[in-house]
This record gives structure tokens, sequence and C-alpha cells, in this order.
């Protein structure tokens, strides 16, 4: 080979990796930001009430840092009652109190915010987000299935997450 065959591969790898790195930089711009469920299926089903009731408030938030955050709220639901008297009179013929006791019924809500905290990549020639979690060392790859400025879809398994921002 020539000094001149060999700068043109040189130059021509160059501009691919400086191309790639252009590439990369705006699929990570596009990336970047606070996702909401909009719609989850599961096994093809869709599931998004889940994320209404259950895990209200699930936001993903994916930063140039290379952390993210998965915020939600639990909501438990307990059924409690309170059992009450109350003393009405008092009968001196019979030495009776007359008593009232009443049970109120209701439903107990207890609502736990949780938060995980991990590190993020893209791997796989950028077609997976793989997130790792700091507290467990847990990972998750989700395959990214569509990506635009509004719009992340992924899948994990057989589960489907079409976010918004």
């Amino acid at each position: 080979m020539t000094n001149k065959t060999k700068t043109i591969i040189l130059v021509a790898i160059g501009f691919l990796v400086m191309l790639s790195a252009c590439d990369r930089k705006s699929f990570v711009k596009k990336i970047v930001g606070t996702w909401s469920v909009s719609k989850y299926l599961f096994s093809g089903q869709d599931k998004t009430i889940m994320y209404d009731t259950t895990l209200r408030d699930w936001k993903l938030t994916i930063g140039e840092d290379l952390v993210y955050t998965k915020t939600w709220k639990d909501y438990f639901f307990a059924a409690d009652s309170i059992i009450y008297s109350d003393t009405l009179g008092y009968d001196s013929v019979t030495s009776t109190y007359t008593i009232l006791m009443d049970t109120l019924r209701f439903m107990d809500t207890t609502i736990v915010p949780r938060m995980r905290i991990g590190k993020w990549d893209l791997i796989n020639s950028e077609e997976d987000l793989q997130l790792r979690d700091d507290s467990d060392n847990a990972t998750e790859i989700y395959r990214i299935l569509d990506l635009t400025k509004n719009n992340l879809n992924l899948r994990k398994g057989n589960e489907e997450f079409y976010l918004g921002k």
C-alpha cells in the first residue's frame, strides 16, 4: 500500500468515528429528560391502569451526567374501622346507662413515595438502554423500539413501555 492509500484509509476511519460520535451525541440529547408512562403493555394487553392506580406519578429521569432516577408513589388500601360509644343518658330507676355504640367503616390509604437511582448507558450499538441501580446493583436492559424528541418506546421481556415527555 502506498502512503497516499494509507492516508485516505485513516482519514475515512477518522471521519466515520467522528460521524458516529456526532450521531451518539444527538441520540443522547433526545433520550435525556423526564419521561412518564403514557401506555404500558404486558404480554400485548393494555395494563396502563396499573400506573394510574398502584404506581402513581411514575417518572424516569435520564440525566446528561449518566445518572437516572425512577420515582413513583405506591398506594396501599386497607379496610379499617373504629368502634365508638357514646353515653346518651342514665336511668336512675334501673341504675343503667343508655349507651349508643356504632362502628365507622372506612378505607385506610397509605401513600409511600419510592425512588431508585443509578447509572444509565446505551449498549449494543445504542439499541439498548441499560439501567444499573446503585442500591442493589440490579441491572435492567430495555430494547429501544423508538426514540423521538417527545416519545421513547421501550421493551423489556414481555413488557412494553410507551413514554412521553
